[in-house]
């Protein structure tokens, strides 16, 4: 059986060539699924977490008091911060990211084209979060709770560049480019 190419041409400036999707064969795709599903799971499982705390739940921690320490980074709760609205947006936003991911592995080459345009502003953001994430807690340690940065640097900044690696590796090519 042989291996269908996305044929995508690669002539022309730059900054369009970037925007146009990589040349994937049949065995990349498959190749990248297990990377598409362990992205999307953790993303879904992520935005399933907010959701839990948009309808209230302070788990993993007993209080809203201490969930406001560790996840926000701001000392004091309030009852409605963050807002439950805000925070199914993020759900919303986790969710729809997990299914583009796993769109990206997708044989139909239109599916893997909207999806890019899902996965690739969600790998930016993400990794612009995990490096920025160090940056604050490592460079400005006052800027939030002692038990955030904590969370942050052993989990949410490794979590956040882990997940736009993942996501930005769809992007690999089996197609070796001449110059």
């Amino acid at each position: 059986m042989l291996a269908t190419t996305t044929e995508v041409p690669v002539a022309g400036p730059a900054a369009l060539r970037v925007l146009m999707p990589p040349q994937q064969s049949g065995r990349q795709l498959r190749s990248l699924r297990p990377v598409a599903a362990v992205a999307a799971a953790t993303l879904v499982t992520v935005g399933a977490i907010h959701a839990a705390w948009a309808a209230g739940s302070t788990w993993p921690y007993q209080d809203a008091r201490t969930l406001s320490r560790s996840v926000l980074g701001v000392p004091e709760a309030r009852t409605d911060f963050p807002p439950p609205g805000l925070t199914l947006l993020v759900t919303g936003a986790l969710t729809v990211t997990g299914a583009a991911a796993l769109a990206r592995t997708s044989t139909k080459a239109k599916v893997r084209e909207a999806s890019r345009l899902l996965t690739l502003p969600a790998a930016t953001v993400l990794a612009l979060r995990g490096v920025g994430g160090f940056a604050q807690s490592l460079l400005a340690p006052n800027a939030s709770t002692p038990e955030f940065r904590r969370n942050d640097l052993r989990i949410y900044s490794p979590l956040c560049l882990g997940l736009a690696a993942g996501l930005f590796s769809l992007e690999r090519s089996d197609k070796v480019e001449s110059k």
